[in-house]
């Protein structure tokens, strides 16, 4: 099986093919294209087949670690001519809008959130504690909870993460 095989199945991200990886020390960058053709506003889900023009620059985000090394998807993006929001970049399926990481991180943070404090998940995911506040604002802004909990509810989990997220 072809490396670029191999991490299509291991990170499953929706719409996306993995062109290539590169291997460096503590690091691992995994270039995806998005398979979809139309172009989707990232703010209001407008879609188009017309692009406005493709970035010069590959877009990044930080997905949860491999092991000790750190993961991060990279992808060249277009950009859409959206009649609200003017030109923006297209939207993209495994990550917010705005965000520098995957769904599956923002996800795992403020589920992590839920159950010990900032300082605990900043030394285990490896980022700032400003970065986990603003992560859970925009879990709870998105409307999702990261995961079930213990007991079963989707809500109990929901309110917990809510209330810590307003309260830092």
């Amino acid at each position: 099986m072809r490396v670029t095989a191999a991490f299509n199945r291991l990170l499953a991200l929706p719409g996306t093919t993995v062109r290539e990886v590169s291997f460096e020390p503590a690091r691992i960058t995994v270039t995806v294209a998005l398979r979809r053709r139309r172009l989707v506003c990232a703010d209001c889900q407008y879609s188009s087949r017309a692009r406005y023009d493709t970035r010069t620059v590959d877009s990044s985000w930080r997905h949860l670690d491999l092991g000790r090394c750190r993961l991060v998807i990279t992808a060249r993006l277009r950009r859409i001519d959206c009649p609200t929001h003017g030109v923006r970049t297209e939207g993209v399926p495994f990550a917010r809008p705005e965000s520098g990481f995957t769904r599956d991180f923002e996800d795992l943070v403020a589920w992590l959130a839920t159950r010990m404090d900032k300082t605990a998940v900043t030394q285990l995911v490896r980022i700032a504690w400003q970065t986990v506040g603003a992560i859970c604002a925009r879990v709870v802004a998105d409307g999702l909870t990261p995961t079930v909990s213990t007991s079963g509810s989707r809500s109990a989990s929901t309110r917990s993460l809510g209330a810590r997220a307003t309260a830092t």
